[in-house]
């Protein structure tokens, strides 16, 4: 299977940038990653080791990857991002020729870790991209040894990578992003409301998110601000009674 470049597509949200990251101005994670995507300026000519991200459902993983391509692309770099949970199920070959690209983003490394063929080409994929001078960007839910992987050398490729960890949001952190999303796209989310969304839907900020764009499109077609009452009757409308 030949790569082809990474292409945004028009449902990737807008604000999934470094810059929009919460906490970015002070996240060693999104500090590194800026640098380690811009052309190498070392004369030693020794690359810089792997990026590996780690962090819990909603600890804003996949975030950081969508917006590495997103740099990545701004920079002129060609990219790749693989969910591998979506491809577990098909040949590892697909990973074959990626290290004709610039950088390479895989999202859920551990979904395959019950896989020795995808281990192996894993460690070969690592190795390839080494070689070529390319850069890698790994996310997993837990940290290295911690996935299950049995080659030991693939192991210890992984450790051998500049490691982070994402920390989950607090509610107060959550309330803080949403609002920040919710001014992306022009919306005014008062603290109330903010508050009402948290204490009332899912607390996973995917989940939130997609709350959000759905009472933006409502605001749009009512001309309605985002106030409890308007809140309540666009999610009576939309989501299971048990939801509200």
């Amino acid at each position: 299977m030949q790569p082809t470049q990474f292409t945004l597509a028009v449902t990737l949200p807008d604000d999934e940038t470094l810059h929009s990251f919460y906490g970015a101005d002070s996240s060693p994670a999104v500090a590194y990653i800026r640098q380690y995507l811009q052309p190498e300026t070392s004369n030693s000519g020794k690359p810089q080791p792997p990026v590996f991200v780690f962090g819990a459902s909603g600890s804003g993983k996949s975030h950081l990857l969508y917006a590495a391509c997103v740099q990545a692309q701004e920079l002129g770099l060609t990219s790749q991002l693989l969910a591998l949970d979506e491809f577990a199920q098909y040949s590892p070959r697909m990973l074959d020729n990626l290290e004709q690209l610039d950088l390479v983003c895989l999202d859920n490394i551990g979904a395959v870790a019950g896989d020795s063929h995808w281990q192996v080409a894993l460690f070969d994929l690592y190795n390839r991209l080494a070689e070529h001078g390319k850069k890698l960007i790994i996310v997993a839910d837990d940290q290295p040894t911690a996935l299950g992987f049995t080659l030991p050398d693939l192991v210890s490729r992984l450790q051998a990578c500049t490691v982070f960890q994402l920390r989950l949001l607090s509610d107060d952190d959550k309330q803080k992003l949403l609002q920040q999303k919710a001014r992306v796209r022009g919306l005014d989310l008062p603290d109330e409301v903010a508050r009402y969304l948290l204490n009332r839907q899912q607390r996973d900020i995917r989940a939130l998110v997609d709350t959000l764009d759905l009472l933006d499109k409502a605001s749009m077609v009512h001309q309605r601000r985002l106030t409890i009452p308007f809140v309540k009757d666009v999610l009576a409308a939309t989501l299971p009674a048990t939801e509200l």
